[in-house]
């Protein structure tokens, strides 16, 4: 590690442990540990892997406008960018690219790929007055597509080679938003790092935190009816439009691709490689999840979490009648939130929730139960089950709320309407309760300790 990385990481934890004090800094700091293991271990694995795409890719059919907002970036990242791109698999696409910068650098860098015949590459460049911003930019360019679905670029960062392939193949069945997994570039050590392997759409996960954020790609319809990018959200104008999104989308036309095909560059004014870069950018993200709560009319209270960027919903149990849900808390848990029962039971002012479940950790504070999933061989898992509960586990999900698969049957508390279909089984129960329409959440926040 060198110097460089090690004075990065001392300010982290310096600013970490000015937010939430010593001893969380603590688990901070041992659970970093093991993320840099991982880091280190994905870099390897990156550079072991072999070139194992489909050369020929998806056949043409549906045109994609590939939207590049751009703003004085470092040149040569740009053109690794339109590298990327000129390697697609896929070829029935536009390069969509509006220009705020000051200069003429860009111009220069597109007409050596727009001039040259041979290169192949459709683009359409404008340049702006003025900088408008990464949304006004954005919009911009959105007004010159012609692609039946958009394809959202940063200016630096690269996609890989099947990329628009792999998209294609979401589209046709049937996807409007299709995203895909991905990493970071830490172009200084050329490697890759921080591995992002997102799960299926997961709306409380998405208010958690915007989970999705590269690579996007939207129907063109989608996101003109959504109303584009708002620039009073700057810095976390992907969330609010995808939290726009999820409210005309239908969640079954949301389909995610599980291949890390887009690479997010690391940089000094990238919110990648320098939180404190764009701290605007996470207030931003919390004011777009408040907006989604005030457009449904449900009153909400949006913390922040001990992570920038990751938020917590605490709901007003006033707006949901005692005589609505029904609490099963199992006698031989102790819990640790005094104020558990308005907590769960505010839930259900979001008229699609169906059962909340809580967190239970052992004597020694070990997780018990956050969640339960099937895993590929379709056995029954506990979701970050054994590590401490003060660990935020992977991409701190362990301590976000999500939808989940099931529920523990110990600790939960169910709509009235639904108490017919409880089960002492946790999957029985909650495949009954998704099957009549409803959500099942898990709040790692909540917690129960066995006596």
């Amino acid at each position: 590690m060198d110097i460089d990385s090690i004075r990065q990481g001392i300010s982290k934890l310096k600013d970490y442990t000015d937010r939430n004090g010593a001893e969380a800094a603590v688990f901070r700091a041992l659970e970093g540990i093991r993320e840099s293991a991982d880091n280190r271990r994905y870099s390897r694995e990156t550079v072991m892997l072999p070139d194992g795409i489909d050369e020929k890719g998806e056949e043409g059919g549906i045109f994609l406008s590939l939207i590049i907002p751009v703003f004085e970036p470092d040149m040569d990242d740009f053109a690794h960018l339109l590298d990327s791109i000129l390697s697609q698999s896929y070829t029935d696409f536009e390069v969509v690219i509006a220009d705020g910068s000051g200069n003429g650098d860009i111009e220069k860098v597109v007409s050596t790929y727009d001039e040259d015949p041979d290169i192949g590459l459709k683009i359409k460049y404008k340049h702006l007055e003025e900088n408008k911003g990464i949304s006004g930019n954005t919009n911009e360019a959105v007004k010159e597509a012609e692609g039946e679905y958009l394809v959202f670029l940063d200016h630096d960062d690269f996609i890989e080679p099947d990329a628009l392939s792999e998209t294609v193949r979401a589209i046709r069945k049937g996807a409007e938003i299709v995203y895909t997994d991905e990493d970071k570039y830490d172009s200084l050590r050329d490697r890759y790092i921080s591995v992002n392997r997102k799960p299926d759409f997961n709306l409380d996960l998405l208010l958690s935190n915007n989970y999705i954020c590269h690579m996007l790609t939207v129907k063109k319809e989608a996101v003109e009816k959504a109303g584009l990018f708002r620039p009073e959200y700057d810095g976390a104008q992907d969330h609010d439009l995808i939290l726009r999104l999820s409210e005309i989308v239908p969640r079954d036309r949301i389909i995610h691709v599980p291949k890390v095909l887009y690479h997010w560059r690391i940089t000094d004014r990238s919110t990648a490689g320098n939180p404190h870069s764009k701290l605007y950018a996470y207030e931003n993200g919390k004011k777009a999840v408040e907006d989604y709560f005030k457009r449904r009319g449900i009153n909400v209270i949006i913390k922040n979490s001990p992570h920038r960027g990751f938020f917590h919903t605490d709901y007003s149990p006033s707006a949901v009648d005692p005589g609505d849900c029904c609490l099963f808390i199992d006698r031989r848990l102790l819990p640790l939130t005094p104020d558990f029962e308005k907590r769960l039971r505010g839930y259900f002012a979001r008229e699609e929730v169906g059962i909340v479940g809580a967190r239970i950790i052992g004597r020694s504070g070990r997780t018990q139960s956050n969640g339960f999933k099937r895993d590929e061989y379709g056995r029954r898992v506990p979701e970050y089950g054994k590590i401490d509960y003060r660990f935020s586990g992977y991409m701190h999900r362990a301590s976000m709320s999500r939808e989940t698969e099931a529920v523990s049957v110990h600790a939960f508390a169910i709509r009235r309407e639904l108490l017919p279909l409880v089960s002492k089984d946790a999957f029985t129960l909650c495949e009954r309760v998704r099957s009549q329409g409803f959500s099942v959440i898990v709040d790692p926040e909540i917690i129960f300790r066995i006596k």
